[in-house]
């Protein structure tokens, strides 16, 4: 039985599998050819081309599949190998691979992934992240690494201001707000950590006594009221507790800095020539009201950095 995972792990694009005799002759025949000769790891030879293996290991190992592997499935996997080589065969027989759109396709993909290996090489790589490192910012700013507070809160969304001014004492009484969202729109927000909303909006969750009611805040579904349910406060975090976290920010800090270096490296050996008239033009395009009300009727874009007019 071949199971879900298996069949993500080997195709992106799920084909409906015909089973026919003929098609059966045609996995046996294939199957049984390995054993008349060719490499000692070979285990199938679809046309030219043969699957071994380790092929069927690597894909078993992709599925990681929990316990101990059916006995099923190492024919599936060599069945759903042969049929990817039947049709990448049969993809190249057709020419495919010469079709100005897939070539293209395929182009992007070849481009990709270069761009990816190289600065995996080039930057994460060269990343190094040591213990003395996550001490020495955890020592600098231990005063402001914890764990966020946070509130839960529910809310009311009345209709209108007047509704509110009708209502607002009423939220402040012994279920008042519990009744108030019966009659109208509301309910549970749910928990709103520190430091995850604007500004202006902080008066109206933190540092409140739970049992709270604020607001009103008018929105463009209507007035909106909030209850503080509970407060949980932050606290400060142990080097043990903060260690993963710091590694993983100083990590990140350095591959950005080591990959901006790389591209000012790159930019500083190469000759960068940007037609600036022909990108306005592009811009013009794009923004035709900025470009009406510039004389010429040409806007300019952004620069995009280091460049040569022409």
């Amino acid at each position: 039985m071949l199971f879900p995972s298996l069949s993500r792990t080997l195709n992106r694009v799920s084909f409906r599998r015909v089973m026919m005799a003929g098609s059966a002759i045609v996995v046996f025949s294939l199957s049984s050819a390995c054993h008349n000769g060719t490499s000692p790891g070979t285990v199938a030879t679809v046309g030219d081309e043969s699957i071994s293996k380790t092929d069927i290991k690597d894909a078993i190992s992709k599925m990681q599949l929990p316990g101990k592997i059916p006995d099923s499935v190492p024919s599936d996997i060599l069945n759903r190998l042969i049929e990817r080589k039947l049709i990448d065969q049969e993809a190249e027989k057709e020419g495919l691979a010469q079709e100005p759109s897939i070539k293209k396709k395929i182009e992007a993909d070849r481009e990709r992934i270069l761009r990816r290996t190289l600065i995996k090489r080039k930057v994460d790589g060269m990343v190094k992240v040591t213990d003395a490192d996550i001490r020495n910012y955890y020592d600098k700013h231990k005063a402001e690494i914890k764990q966020p507070g946070f509130v839960v809160v529910r809310q009311l969304i009345l209709p209108d201001m007047e509704t509110a001014k009708k209502i607002s004492k009423k939220l402040h009484t012994k279920n008042g707000f519990h009744t108030a969202i019966k009659h109208y729109t509301g309910g549970p927000v749910g928990k709103i950590f520190e430091g995850t909303v604007p500004p202006q909006f902080v008066k109206l969750f933190f540092n409140l006594p739970a049992g709270t009611v604020t607001g009103p805040l008018s929105l463009k579904d209507g007035v909106h009221f909030f209850k503080i349910d509970q407060v949980e406060p932050g606290k400060l975090l142990s080097f043990d507790e903060a260690k993963s976290g710091i590694a993983q920010y100083l990590s990140s800090r350095q591959k950005q800095d080591r990959y901006q270096a790389f591209l000012n490296t790159l930019r500083a050996k190469t000759k960068i020539d940007i037609n600036q008239k022909r990108l306005g033009e592009v811009f013009t395009a794009l923004n035709p009201e900025k470009a009406a009300s510039v004389p010429g009727g040409t806007a300019s874009p952004p620069n995009p950095g280091a460049s040569t007019g022409k």
